[in-house]
């Protein structure tokens, strides 16, 4: 199992992390497939820099990973598709000038589900279990993690796409409230559902990224002016007095039975830790799946007919299917979907009267094998993308923060991970709340 360097260390010998994470890379990289590409030049160059100079930054000397579909100054923003145009970014993205402004280290760009439409990220493979998707959208952010390689780097998500690979991958992932990141210079999937956000192999490690990267972004319309909050302001609070809801309808009653057992599992870990248990119920959640597959296609497919230089008709058949299911979608439907997000939203306010956080397993199954198309969600057969976001498009549509953390393994040894909600804002007391956890039951483990 691979050591990750601390960001203490990382700054103290940033020549020696970058090697040691370009190490990794050479060593898993022919079978896990996390990279779109490699900055091993450029990142060296840095890191020598840095030794001469000395550290400046939060982040300093810390090799981290980002996405491809944030643009990086110089280089392709692939999207993880063979029809996306064939130009170089002019200019960081407004979350990657943060990171590199704390002192961080680029070492490449992973890979993504195609312009981050899907939860599979072909060609990448689950570090855990080579056979398995990592998930995604963020996949490759998320494999790069699992396999050693980074303690930390970007993601975006849409429905899931930080949580649900960072879960099946075994590390951690944060979507922050709604426009606490800015996306600008990041390609767009759903204008109004959107997230960009860090994984991290800890909480901790999470964190020390969200930290540079959350802030008011002038020139993004959708960035928040809402003072940044601090992120640690809840670590050391533990878990007395937290109350801690389980709303069983929608979120408990399609698990697979070992996912279903380490939540209950992770359930009597909170409440012996000290958090106070509360069944409730989230009315109206059971809209979201069709709020998703409306607002998303719509915005998707607006999105996509005002870009210049692609290629759709190179587009895989999945995204080329969605995009034209999004754009045949009326405007009374998604008027509709609007109303119907209404209706959840008010449901999520009304739950949080009576709770402080809501958890839930992050997805209902471990990781399918690679090439599905269909999983079992409840006894019943769904699409592989619908089966896997299922819990996870609550946070979206109502843009709460919503953290996943390790939470033990499946019957088949694959990561299991446990998701941790609170109304919007409120994502200090998620962090807090998951690094209790996280302290409680010790999961954090890399398997390569």
């Amino acid at each position: 199992m691979t050591e990750l360097l601390t960001i203490e260390q990382a700054t103290a010998d940033p020549v020696g992390a970058v090697r040691a994470a370009l190490a990794q890379i050479a060593r898993t990289e022919d079978t896990v497939q996390a990279f779109a590409a490699v900055f091993a030049d450029e990142a060296l160059a840095m890191a020598q820099r840095q030794q001469e100079t000395g550290p400046s930054g939060s982040l300093a000397g810390l090799p981290v990973v980002v996405k491809d579909i944030y643009d990086v100054a110089g280089y392709r923003t692939g999207n993880g598709s063979l029809g996306a145009p064939e130009h170089l970014a002019t200019e960081d993205s407004e979350a990657v000038r943060r990171i590199r402004a704390a002192g961080a280290i680029i070492l490449g760009k992973t890979t993504t589900h195609e312009y981050a439409y899907g939860v599979c990220t072909p060609p990448t493979r689950n570090p855990w279990s080579l056979d398995r998707i990592p998930g995604g959208s963020s996949g490759g952010t998320g494999a790069a993690i699992a396999a050693g390689v980074s303690a930390a780097g970007l993601g975006t998500d849409t429905g899931g796409s930080i949580r649900i690979p960072a879960a099946l991958c075994g590390v951690t992932g944060h979507k922050p409230t709604f426009g606490t990141v800015s996306r600008r210079g990041v390609s767009a999937l759903s204008s109004t559902l959107d997230h960009t956000g860090p994984l991290g192999r800890t909480v901790a490690d999470t964190v020390a990224l969200l930290e540079v990267i959350a802030g008011h972004d002038p020139a993004d319309p959708y960035s928040s002016p809402a003072p940044v909050p601090d992120f640690r302001a809840e670590f050391d609070r533990g878990l007395h007095d937290l109350v801690v809801g389980v709303a069983e309808p929608y979120f408990c009653d399609r698990l697979a039975p070992d996912v279903a057992a380490a939540f209950d599992d992770a359930v009597r870990t909170l409440e012996a830790a000290g958090a106070t248990i509360r069944r409730v119920r989230f009315a109206d959640v059971e809209l979201c799946p069709h709020v998703v597959n409306v607002v998303c296609g719509v915005e998707a497919a607006t999105w996509h007919a005002a870009q210049t230089g692609m290629s759709p008709d190179r587009f895989g058949a999945d995204v080329q299917q969605a995009l034209a299911v999004g754009a045949a979608y009326t405007g009374v439907e998604y008027l509709e979907a609007l109303r119907a997000r209404a209706a959840v939203i008010a449901g999520m306010e009304a739950m949080f009267s009576e709770i402080d956080v809501l958890v839930s397993a992050t997805i209902a199954m471990t990781a399918p094998p690679y090439g599905a198309t269909e999983v079992e969600l409840g006894g019943k057969t769904v699409r592989v993308l619908d089966g896997i976001n299922a819990l996870t498009v609550p946070a979206n549509v109502t843009g709460m923060p919503a953290l996943t953390v390790p939470a033990g393994f499946g019957s088949d040894g694959l990561p299991i991970g446990l998701q941790l909600m609170a109304r919007p804002g409120a994502d200090a007391t998620v962090l807090g709340a998951g690094r209790a956890f996280e302290t409680c039951t010790g999961c954090v483990e890399l398997p390569m």
